[in-house]
């Protein structure tokens, strides 16, 4: 290989290039009275970081207050679902659910009564006694 191609000392060269030019911007903007317009830019920089990482955090908050993790009240299914929902559906069992104080409630679609049995226990009267 020649040692001697102008093709292998310009890609050596550009990197250097690139930096050499951001360093001639800087001092430029420093020689014209606007080296606080770089200081800023610095700072920026140096803050991005911490920025991502409070995003990430905040992010895990959040969905950590969001996310209702109950079971299904039908067929004690785990769910995990955002509060934010409405209705959803069980996977397992097919019925519709909505949340109610961070709690899976069975919802009845409009026009039906949902009871629950309960047991009563009977006497019977003897009519001889009255």
């Amino acid at each position: 290989m020649n040692s001697n191609d102008p093709n292998i000392t310009q890609l050596q060269l550009s990197g250097l290039s690139f930096w050499l030019s951001v360093l001639l911007v800087i001092f430029l903007l420093s020689a014209v009275g606007l080296g606080w317009l770089v200081k800023s830019i610095f700072l920026i920089l140096a803050l991005l970081p911490l920025l991502g990482i409070a995003a990430v955090f905040g992010v895990r908050w959040w969905v950590g207050r969001s996310l209702v993790r109950d079971r299904c009240p039908v067929c004690n299914f785990e769910l995990v679902a955002l509060e934010q929902q409405e209705r959803l559906q069980c996977p397992s069992c097919g019925e519709m659910l909505a949340i109610e104080d961070k709690q899976f409630k069975r919802s009845a679609p409009p026009g039906t009564i949902d009871v629950q049995a309960i047991d009563v226990s009977t006497k019977a009267i003897d009519e001889s006694k009255s």
